[in-house]
């Protein structure tokens, strides 16, 4: 695993939303504390067992390597003690009491610390965390998100490489990967990406499992082996790793898997993942809903600006035809014999005046209310003169209607 500085140059390369200020990785101090304790609480029930033993044979212990589930060894071992000094009498071998004795003192001691150093380090890592998310929050871009999901997991998380699949009905797809440590098997695996990978997720599968139980899990490919992608398994040489389903709309569309290059996962990391993939569940909803509604929004403002230029059109041709007629109204004045042209003659055969006064301010855009206002009649009067109007002059429409009124008045041609 590389160094803090160096992995910072590296997140600062490639992520590309704001970067995280924070360390990626535990501190040095934390993860020394962590074999230290591992070290010691391994002696100490070592040093337990081989008494418990001697006073009560027991099965082989088998130490386990990480913190959480060497305490619960020590708590079996620390009740084994108990019950040896609690059975003492005057004929037990007194050294051997002591011993006991001084085992359960130890016990305890190292317990105590491995607990204080595991809650410690639980609040530290979801502290980085939530510094991590509050950052991400600030993004409201879907693609950005994607883009940078797999870097944002190894600063918030403190992994050393992520994957980020997605997930297409019954196909598993893994699509973009992230690593602290550049190598020759982070090289082949990216291209193995390259290659557009399709997995069927089979009904034994652990990611298969994580769709339907909706739940992060936690996988060591010893134990597990027979539920893993072959083809996964032998490019990604994983020899354990967390997996969470990623589901922002409550339907999983995908996975992140992550992992350490130099130790194995463990129960705070699979909580971790797990935070990481809700709480992003719910940014890049967020995200995607808010480029709907910026889309809508366009949309309407599309639609919006179409209407105001339809609406302008309207207004410019009755502002232009009454123009047109105030015009031809003077000239009329200025005559001694007014001689209307060929089509409104046409018209004045055809109609009567009314109706043609009807037809004048339909042409002008006037609906059955503005006209019956205008005429100082009634809406429905007007309903009735615009039937025997649309009859008179043999078309289905007002718009046929008002398109013949302006051929034959301004000597339009139709094209």
């Amino acid at each position: 695993m590389n160094s803090d500085s160096e992995q910072k140059v590296a997140l600062d390369e490639h992520l590309p939303i704001p970067r995280m200020s924070l360390e990626a990785g535990p501190t040095a101090s934390g993860r020394h504390l962590y074999e230290q304790l591992r070290q010691r609480g391994g002696d100490v029930a070592v040093t337990a067992s081989h008494i418990v033993d001697s006073c009560m044979p027991t099965e082989q212990l088998e130490l386990p390597g990480e913190l959480s589930i060497l305490d619960g060894s020590l708590a079996v071992l620390g009740g084994q003690l108990r019950e040896i000094l609690g059975t003492a009498d005057s004929s037990s071998n007194w050294k051997e009491l002591a011993e006991a004795s001084a085992a359960l003192a130890e016990v305890h001691s190292v317990r105590y610390e491995i607990n204080d150093f595991l809650v410690r380090e639980r609040l530290r890592r979801f502290a980085v965390l939530e510094s991590g998310l509050i950052q991400l929050r600030r993004i409201h871009d879907p693609d950005r998100l994607l883009a940078g999901v797999c870097e944002a997991v190894v600063a918030c998380c403190e992994f050393d490489r992520v994957l980020l699949s997605q997930v297409e009905g019954s196909t598993w797809r893994p699509w973009r990967s992230y690593a602290v440590a550049e190598g020759p098997a982070e090289r082949a695996f990216r291209n193995w990406l390259t290659e557009v990978p399709e997995i069927r997720l089979e009904h034994l599968l652990l990611e298969s499992e994580m769709i339907r139980r909706r739940e992060a899990t936690i996988v060591f490919p010893s134990t597990d082996g027979r539920r893993i992608s072959p083809s996964f398994a032998a490019v990604s040489e994983l020899t354990s790793y967390v997996a969470a389903p990623l589901q922002p709309a409550g339907e999983v569309i995908g996975f992140l898997h992550a992992d350490y290059q130099h130790r194995d996962v463990n129960n705070l990391d699979l909580d971790v993942l797990a935070a990481f993939a809700l709480a992003f569940d719910q940014v890049f909803e967020r995200a995607v809903l808010l480029r709907r509604l910026e889309e809508q929004r366009e949309q309407i403002r599309v639609t919006m600006q179409s209407v105001d230029a339809v609406l302008d059109q309207f207004a410019t041709a009755e502002i232009a035809f009454a123009t047109r007629t105030n015009s031809e109204s003077s000239m009329s004045r200025g005559a001694k014999h007014p001689a209307p042209s060929a089509g409104l003659a046409e018209l004045e055969a055809i109609l009567t005046r009314r109706e043609l006064e009807v037809l004048t301010l339909m042409a002008t855009g006037g609906t059955n209310s503005r006209i019956a206002e205008k005429l100082v009649i009634t809406p429905d009067t007007v309903k009735s003169h615009v039937k025997r109007i649309l009859r008179k002059l043999r078309v289905d429409n007002r718009a046929e209607a008002i398109s013949k009124y302006l051929r034959l008045t301004l000597g339009r041609t139709e094209t």
